[in-house]
């Protein structure tokens, strides 16, 4: 007995460019005037996955009659649909609503996409979409967007991402990144640093207490994550840690990115702080290694790449 063919929806709504399934199937519902039930049923979907590490299952011919785009085409923009799968590792833990002006032509609500790490902010619209580290919780809302126009160093810290994303790739910008975020809880903690409370009162004008997992919070400090996360990334400063005689004056710079309000004439190279404990700890190129990492059959250069993994 044959399956019988699925019909094509009224209105064939197309998905958007690394949008999540259970985020296309709900705009297809929306519009068709149907519910998501009622779709998951027809392309014999799997029930919505609670978690980042699990995926859904749908039958493909099917979505594709039942919209009208080819199957390549809903491969390309719904990553879940890809074989062979993306790297997950490279993308944020979770899907996160795009930038609302700029999926405005796509109907049927909100649009949720799978973000690489290096994308925090819309510099077209001025609209904060993430958090400062890679695989973080905060999860901003949709209806209720952060306005970042009126500080432009956040939006330069995302245009300098991307660049040093473009210049030293994917996997070490990631690696550096995260180890300027795991700098600056080191330092820092719940705390705020000098620029970062100036900020907030401009992103949360009317809140006097933050929660560390709000975006703002994340926004406030974004710059100075980016501006260590591009001093991490270079072969040229990895070199000067691994020398006595060059060592106090990495660690001055990087002090300074983060905002290290400790006294300059303590950075000298028999004094161990807390950032430089730290630094020699975790952030040094391996002595035996040298400063050649390994991770996922990936060869790169930079701190250790288990900070990789989500």
């Amino acid at each position: 007995m044959t399956t019988p063919p699925t019909r094509r929806l009224p209105i064939p709504t197309p998905p958007t460019a690394w949008e999540t399934v259970t985020s296309y199937l709900r705009r297809l519902a929306t519009v068709n005037h149907t519910t998501i039930r009622d779709i998951e049923t027809a392309i014999d979907a799997s029930p919505d996955k609670n978690s980042y590490r699990q995926t859904r299952t749908l039958n493909l011919d099917k979505l594709s009659a039942l919209t009208g785009h080819c199957a390549h085409q809903l491969q390309l923009a719904l990553p879940e649909l890809r074989q062979p799968a993306p790297r997950w590792w490279l993308l944020q833990a979770f899907a996160r609503p795009a930038c609302p002006p700029c999926v405005r032509r796509h109907r049927g609500g909100p649009v949720h996409r799978y973000y690489p790490h290096h994308i925090a902010a819309c510099v077209k619209h001025n609209i904060w979409l993430g958090t400062r580290a890679p695989a973080a919780t905060a999860w901003p809302v949709t209806d209720n967007a952060i306005d970042i126009q009126h500080l432009p160093e956040i939006k330069s810290a995302q245009i300098h991402h991307r660049r040093l994303v473009r210049r030293h790739g994917q996997v070490a910008l990631l690696i550096a990144t995260r180890a300027a975020f795991d700098s600056w809880e080191y330092i820092h903690g719940r705390y705020l640093g000098h620029a970062q409370g100036p900020r907030l009162a401009v992103l949360r004008p009317a809140r006097e207490r933050h929660h560390a997992e709000d975006p703002a919070f994340h926004a406030a400090s974004y710059p100075e994550i980016v501006s260590a996360a591009s001093l991490f990334v270079q072969r040229r400063w990895q070199t000067r840690v691994a020398y006595q005689t060059t060592r106090a004056r990495a660690y001055a710079e990087f002090g300074n990115r983060l905002d290290w309000s400790e006294a300059r004439d303590t950075w000298h190279p028999h004094h161990h702080s807390m950032l430089a404990d730290w630094i020699e700890i975790y952030a040094r190129p391996n002595p035996i290694r040298g400063d050649a990492l390994v991770s996922r059959n990936i060869r790169f250069t930079g701190p250790h790449p288990e900070w990789t993994a989500q």
